[in-house]
């Protein structure tokens, strides 16, 4: 046999599994294309991405610049605490986390308390099995008797406002009462304020007591019904005269019921339709019952007996 004949008769097979090779590729092209064809899309786009799979973009993907930042609606809960509640505090505190933890997160729950290793220890103690993320911050109560309740809480919440400021948290502030109960899609409108909210607040007791406020050269605000954007305390014409003009001592409560008071009418309330009266958030004002023990009531009870003995209308 000649070495022509020889050299096309092993080139011969070669052919063959090309031709075949070209064969089956074409087939399988075909079936990319036809479920195209069917939907519609005949676009380039469509074919090249049917042929290329999953990884076709990959260099497109890397050249595409980044999406912007989302809002993430961090919500930051303030409370504040009373050192001479007790396990009745603590009791109130716990209602409350199991709210929270209802509520989906990025939330910041800030709880303010007096300067007590006890206390403090305690609190931090039952926080931390909340499973929530928080921070604890104490404020020196020395300076504050029974009488100034009020600005002492004012006291408290501006020591919130303050380590917001600092760290700039850029979030939705909540003035939350630990004896509060709330319906939680409350907490879902609330993420969506952008400058300040305001909502009804139903209060439940059964006492005829009324708590003293702070005075204010204004009408005084129910804060545990307005929330409204940290970006305020820094943003605000108001608080860069009321820093330059206080010194070290920034009263943001102050600041916030300025803000609220002024521009009133960027007020968005929760719910919108507030004709509808839809109560989600009660405030249970509530005494606190002190157990006495017998030498008490015996004490008390001569007491009420020498008060009817000397009133002449009984």
């Amino acid at each position: 046999m000649e070495p022509t004949e020889r050299s096309k008769k092993m080139v011969h097979p070669w052919i063959n599994a090309s031709v075949h090779f070209l064969l089956c590729f074409a087939v399988g092209a075909l079936l990319a294309v036809a479920p195209l064809a069917a939907t519609g899309a005949s676009s380039a786009s469509s074919i090249r991405s049917a042929f290329l799979g999953p990884f076709g973009d990959v260099h497109r993907a890397v050249a595409a610049p980044p999406p912007a930042a989302q809002d993430l609606g961090l919500l930051l809960i303030v409370t504040v605490t009373r050192p001479d509640d007790g396990m009745a505090q603590d009791a109130s505190v716990a209602r409350l986390a199991h709210t929270l933890r209802h509520v989906a997160p990025p939330l910041l729950w800030i709880v303010v308390g007096a300067k007590n290793r006890t206390a403090t220890a305690r609190t931090v103690q039952l926080l931390r099995g909340t499973g929530l993320m928080f921070r604890h911050l104490t404020y020196d109560a020395t300076n504050f008797s029974g009488d100034g309740a009020g600005d002492e809480v004012d006291h408290q919440r501006n020591v919130a406002l303050s380590h917001i400021d600092r760290h700039r948290l850029n979030g939705v502030v909540h003035f939350a009462g630990a004896s509060s109960v709330y319906d939680l899609r409350f907490f879902q409108t609330l993420r969506q304020t952008r400058d300040f909210s305001a909502w009804p607040v139903a209060t439940i007791s059964n006492s005829m007591g009324a708590s003293k406020n702070s005075s204010y050269d204004h009408p005084t605000i129910n804060t545990s019904g307005i929330g409204f954007r940290s970006s305020l305390l820094w943003n605000s014409d108001r608080s860069l005269i009321r820093r330059n003009s206080s010194g070290a001592t920034r009263d943001f409560m102050h600041i916030v019921q300025e803000i609220v008071t002024l521009d009133e009418n960027k007020l968005k309330g929760i719910p919108s339709e507030c004709f509808e009266s839809q109560i989600m958030l009660w405030h249970m004002d509530m005494p606190t019952f002190t157990l006495k023990t017998a030498e008490e009531k015996k004490i008390q009870q001569q007491q009420n007996l020498t008060k009817s003995n000397e009133d002449p209308t009984t």
